[in-house]
């Protein structure tokens, strides 16, 4: 008995990975066969930038619809085997581009022929399916992205729980502020402090308020329960950060209260675009920012000051 078939639609996921195992399993045995010295999963990244030209991380990621991160993971391995080299950009100093090295030229030579060939018995067997399994594949990408699977089943899910109540800045809260940020900095990241984390924490109204930023505090029972900082870095330009969550009102959807308030405010004040700094083991966290808009970008100074940031992403507002 094939038990992920009894489970029905709960184990599509894991059927699909079963499926792409399989897939990259096959296709290592018909390179062995060639002779073909080549990773399976370095195929897509190898025939857009032979297709496409040089380009960045950030526009391959875009092309191919997958994470930023992952790109440039998997880029970082081919530029260690000697497939891809990086070069800086012609115009962007903060950007770099990847380009094909003979080496991989001469692979994609050799392999043209496998690829036809692998091409071909491929559409021959989807070619035998009731419902053509690349369409079948498309159309539920399609519904997945506009039904959002997470947002969905949370919303259902919800139980009851007290009202919580977004507050602005307000001086007894400052204790609260650091606390909140000291909590998350020592689960997540051993308490690591920089200069800037100290003068944030510390003194919240020079850092935020004095410069035209605000902080957001979510509360319930009259506790204070979350907070969100946001202030201006240039003309039409806002900076979101240190938002935490008190471990006892996570998954009540306290974050995205907050990240939503600090949204209709931004966009109250015209502001054409709002970025933020992150990190990719932050799963939970990302997809939240990613369901309200913001996407993965590459950092606009080349990297963030802050040794636990690798992510970097925006927001265009106002259209």
């Amino acid at each position: 008995m094939d038990y992920m078939k009894t489970l029905a639609s709960l184990s599509l996921g894991s059927r699909l990975k079963r499926l792409s195992d399989q897939l990259f399993a096959e296709v290592t045995v018909i390179y062995d066969g060639v002779g073909l010295k080549l990773n399976p999963s370095y195929f897509l990244l190898l025939n857009l930038i032979n297709e496409k030209g040089t380009m960045g991380i950030t526009q391959a990621a875009e092309t191919l619809s997958i994470s930023h991160p992952a790109v440039s993971k998997l880029a970082n391995k081919m530029i260690k085997e000697g497939y891809l080299v990086k070069h800086p950009h012609l115009t962007d100093k903060r950007a770099s581009n990847l380009s094909l090295t003979s080496y991989s030229i001469d692979i994609i030579k050799q392999a043209a022929p496998t690829w036809r060939a692998i091409q071909q018995q491929l559409d021959y067997i989807e070619s035998l399916q009731t419902t053509p399994l690349l369409k079948a594949i498309d159309q539920f990408e399609h519904s997945l992205s506009h039904h959002r699977l997470a947002e969905n089943v949370l919303q259902k899910l919800e139980k009851p729980v007290s009202k919580i109540e977004i507050v602005n800045w307000n001086s007894a809260y400052r204790n609260d502020f650091k606390k909140l940020n000291m909590s998350w900095l020592n689960s997540q990241f051993n308490g690591e402090l920089t200069e800037s984390d100290k003068q944030a924490l510390n003194h919240p109204e020079s850092y935020y308020l004095a410069k035209g930023g605000y902080l957001y505090f979510a509360k319930q029972n009259n506790k204070v329960v979350g907070c969100i900082a946001f202030m201006p870095i240039g003309k039409n330009d806002f900076e979101l950060s240190k938002m935490a969550v008190a471990t006892e009102a996570q998954g009540q959807g306290v974050g995205r209260k907050l990240l939503i308030s600090v949204l209709d405010k931004v966009r109250e004040l015209l502001t054409e675009k709002i970025s933020l700094e992150t990190n990719s083991k932050l799963l939970r966290a990302i997809q939240l920012y990613k369901h309200v808009g913001f996407v993965e970008k590459e950092h606009p100074n080349g990297k963030s000051e802050y040794k636990r940031a690798d992510t970097y992403m925006e927001l265009h507002l106002n259209g």
